[in-house]
C-alpha cells in the first residue's frame, strides 16, 4: 500500500497574542489508501504580517487546529 502525497496551499487564520490575522499555510496533503480522511504533512506557515509578536498561537485551517509558537520571526508547530 503506498501513500499518495499532493503539495497544496490554503486559507489559514493565526488565533493568539490578542490578534486573529489571515495567513497561507503550505503542505503535503497525505491521502492513505485505506483511510476515509486525508492528513497534512510538513506544515509551513506564510504571508502572516510581520509585525505579530512572538508568543504562542492556533493555526487553524481545513477544520483543523495546530498549537505553532512564533519565536525570534519563526514559525514553529508544536
Amino acid at each position: 500500500m503506498t501513500s499518495l502525497r499532493e503539495h497544496v496551499v490554503l486559507l489559514g487564520y493565526l488565533m493568539g497574542m490578542d490578534r486573529q490575522v489571515e495567513c497561507k499555510v503550505s503542505a503535503f496533503e497525505v491521502s492513505l489508501p485505506d483511510g476515509d480522511s486525508d492528513d497534512y504533512a510538513l506544515v509551513m506557515i506564510s504571508d502572516a504580517p510581520k509585525d505579530l509578536p512572538d508568543g504562542r498561537y492556533r493555526l487553524i485551517f481545513d477544520g483543523r487546529v495546530i498549537p505553532v509558537q512564533r519565536h525570534n520571526g519563526a514559525w514553529l508547530v508544536l
